[in-house]
């Protein structure tokens, strides 16, 4: 059984202060944090963020509890 690939959220989407889950490499686990700066595109998959925690790679996946918009019901 293996695992899906990730779907990459719209670099369009990606704004301070969201809370994501990113990508360091290969073989290293998702890291979870708030966007402190997008760096732009260096990956073809996703866009590189830099989180408050310095921690920096490339975003997997949005978490929907990270603040911004309404919630689903």
């Amino acid at each position: 059984m293996s695992e899906e690939p990730p779907e990459y959220p719209d670099p369009d989407e990606l704004k301070k202060g969201l809370h994501v889950f990113i990508e360091q490499g290969h073989g290293k686990a998702p890291v979870e944090g708030d966007i402190d700066a997008v760096l732009g595109e260096a990956d073809p998959k996703g866009e590189r963020v830099k989180l408050k925690s310095g921690t920096e790679g490339v975003v997997r996946r949005i978490e929907p509890s990270g603040g911004g918009g309404p919630q689903p019901t």
